[in-house]
This record gives structure tokens, sequence and C-alpha cells, in this order.
């Protein structure tokens, strides 16, 4: 029993993994309908395996496991269904486990195709020919010493750093807790690559979420009569713990950002204009430019450039979308779109010869989705054509004919 359930989910690895990749002959597509039509619970493994998001969580939770010790755990519990329990238990039991060798079959055939190409080539396939799953949460600590912690959605452990205690969570995050009073304190960096996420809770309980490719610099402990923080660049928004004798002040390129609790987002990301902004959500804050201070209410921005600042209403829940999981483009010029789409995807983006019109997209979408949904329900709009080669995204003009025009 254990052997010919354990293989026959090799086998609709293999055909499900053939699909997935539209390779199967029209006689493996029979046997995979078949293999279908034989129960709900197999049409129903079928459909969660086939979903991007699913696959993505599976590969990420295969790539964490400690497969050996899973695979040992399965095998045992294909073995114990051989019991005197009643025979619908023993199905439903060996059912399971059969269903969790397909899951670990699928992924394992996926995993592997994709360390099997070359560097620079993605493994994953759409209609506009490569595809590019979306970013993670993951980052890079630098310490005090010098010393460099990986951080990614692996178990969860604790680790002490002058005093503190710091909890890193399988979530994504960093949590820093109280630690010995100090005259001076360490400061330590946490960069986030593109293609990457992290959140960091900091010693006083101030929340700080980090988006790709940023920087973010932060003592391990408040010391003084301030919370100074410094955004080097990138974008963060910050949730600030209440406290009106230490105000909270953010250093970020041209601008000094003083709170004492309040939650406001913070884009430094080098942009052809040159420009710094900060966007605030809830309470106050007062921001200096130079000899200039301006404050901000609610669902204002301040806009920031080497010889101008001005104050803009803003679109909160689009400047704050990517802290939520979230696209969201309200008439936004297709270069500020492919931009955020370059450094959460870690794709480099290319317009064809021939695309020289400015357009505009409005349009809301997970980021979890791989980069291909995003394409698709943004040519749908006419926006565009796109074309995924390796990691890189070619645009090209939209005809009425829907036909790709070629440079």
């Amino acid at each position: 029993m254990r052997k010919s359930n354990t293989g026959k989910s090799f086998r609709a690895a293999y055909l499900i993994n053939g699909y997935l990749q539209k390779k199967l002959t029209a006689q493996e597509q029979e046997e995979l309908e078949s293999w279908l039509n034989r129960s709900d619970q197999n049409r129903q493994l079928f459909e969660e395996l086939c979903s991007a998001e699913k696959m993505e969580t599976e590969v990420q939770q295969y790539k964490n496991a400690d497969v050996e010790a899973g695979w040992q755990w399965l095998q045992q519990q294909m073995v114990n269904v051989h019991s005197n329990r009643p025979r619908k238990i023993i199905w439903k039991t060996v059912w399971r486990s059969v269903a969790a060798v397909l899951v670990i079959s699928v992924v394992t055939w996926q995993v592997l195709r994709q360390k099997a190409v070359k560097p620079g080539e993605t493994a994953l396939t759409s209609q506009y020919g490569g595809d590019v799953l979306p970013g993670a949460q993951r980052a890079e600590l630098i310490l005090s010493n010098g010393s460099t912690v990986m951080l990614n959605n692996s178990t969860d452990s604790v680790f002490t750093e002058n005093g503190s205690a710091v909890q890193r969570t399988a979530g994504g995050s960093l949590i820093y807790t109280g630690g010995s009073s100090k005259n001076e304190t360490a400061w330590n960096m946490l960069h986030i690559p593109r293609g990457g996420e992290y959140m960091i809770a900091l010693e006083d309980g101030s929340k700080v979420w980090l988006n790709a490719a940023t920087r973010f610099r932060y003592p391990v402990q408040f010391t003084g009569k301030e919370r100074r923080v410094e955004l080097l660049e990138g974008e963060a928004y910050f949730e600030v713990a209440k406290n009106k004798e230490k105000p909270f002040i953010v250093v970020a390129n041209r601008m000094k950002i003083q709170a004492v609790g309040t939650a406001f987002d913070v884009n430094t990301y080098p942009e052809a204009d040159s420009s710094v902004t900060a966007t605030l959500a809830e309470g106050k804050v007062k921001v200096s430019t130079g000899s200039n201070n301006h404050l901000l209410l609610p669902g204002e921005q301040v806009w920031v450039n080497e010889s101008t600042a001005k104050i803009l209403a803003a679109d909160v829940e689009a400047v704050t979308a990517w802290k939520n999981g979230l696209f969201v483009f309200n008439g936004a010029p297709l270069t500020e779109v492919m931009k955020q789409v370059s450094r959460w995807y870690d794709v480099q983006v290319e317009y064809g010869k021939k695309f020289k019109e400015q357009k505009f997209f409005t349009g809301e979408i997970k980021r979890s989705v791989p980069v291909s949904k995003l394409l698709q329900m943004m040519e749908l709009t006419g926006i565009a054509r796109f074309r995924i080669s390796e990691r890189t995204i070619l645009i090209q003009p939209y005809n009425e004919k829907g036909i790709t025009t070629s440079d």
C-alpha cells in the first residue's frame, strides 16, 4: 500500500508539473483528467497546486523545511495506516498522506526546475514568455560591530545585543525590547534588497515598515532627549509610539521630520526630479527643510527637491498601499508604475523604440501575485503590450488589433 500510493503520487506530481509547463502529451493529458475525475479531493488539490499564490507559499515552506525529517515522518504516517481502525478512517488518513507526498512532489519539481536554469533566467512561464514571483520578507541586518545577519522567513529566534533582547520572527519582522540603560548606544542598519520588505519594532515600541531597496539606520536603544533614526535611502512607513517628552525624529536626505506619536510615509527613492516626500496618515508632524519648517496635517504631503518645498494634497491610500500588500494606482504615469514594479519584483524595465507616448494607469492589485498577473491587468486597459525575457520586462506600444508592435 505505501509503495503503491507513493508511486502514484509522484506520477500525479509529474503530470501536474507537466500541465503547469504546458508540456503534456495528449496521452498524458488524458491520464491527468482521469486522475482528476477519480475524486473531488484530487480536483481540489489540483486547483490549489495550480494557484500561483499557493505554490509560492509551498515553495517557501519547502525551502525552509527540514526535508529529511519531514519525509521520515511522512513515511511513518504511511506505515501507521495499517492498523485495525475502521476502513473509512484508514482511507482518510491514507489520502492525507498521499496528498502530502503530492504537495512535496510538485514543490520539489518546481524548486529543482528553478535551480536547473542558468543564472539570470526565470524558471516560470506565462503568456508574456517568462514570469517572475513577487518579493518576500528578507533583509540584511548589519550590526554595530560590522557583522551581518541575514533575515528571511525562517523560524522564530531570539538573540541579545548590547543588553537588548532582539526577536526575529518567521513572519518577517525584527522586534527589540528594553535593555540596560547606557549613556551610549550601538547603531544598527537594515538593508532591504530589491524584491524584499521587512518590519522592525524599535526599542520604544515604534514600528517601521521598510520597502524594497531601502537602507534604515537606528539605535539599539534610545538615549538622551530624543529618538532619532535615519532613512538613508528608499521608503519607510512609521507608526510612532507616543512620548511627548522624547520626540521621534526621522532624518531623510533633505528633510527632518519630528513627531511625538503619529503615522507617516517617507519616500527618498532617487527619482528623476531628485525629490523627497513625506506623507502624513495620522496625527501631526513638523518637517524641517533647510531653514524652513512645515506643519503637516493628515492627508497632506510635503514635496522637496534641491530648491523647492511644497505642501500638497496626498492620496494616502495609494502612497501607503505597499505597506498593506497592495499596488494602488490612481492615474499614475506608466514610468512611475514600472519603477515600483522593478523594485518589488527585482526586474529590469526596457521601453521599445516606438514607445514614446506618455501613458497613465489606474488599478489595484495584490503585491503577492506573479508579475504576469499585474501586467495582464495593465494590458487589458490598452496602456501597452508586455514581454518578459529572463528578468527584463519589455514595454511596447499597444494597437487596436491587440498585436504587439515590433521595433
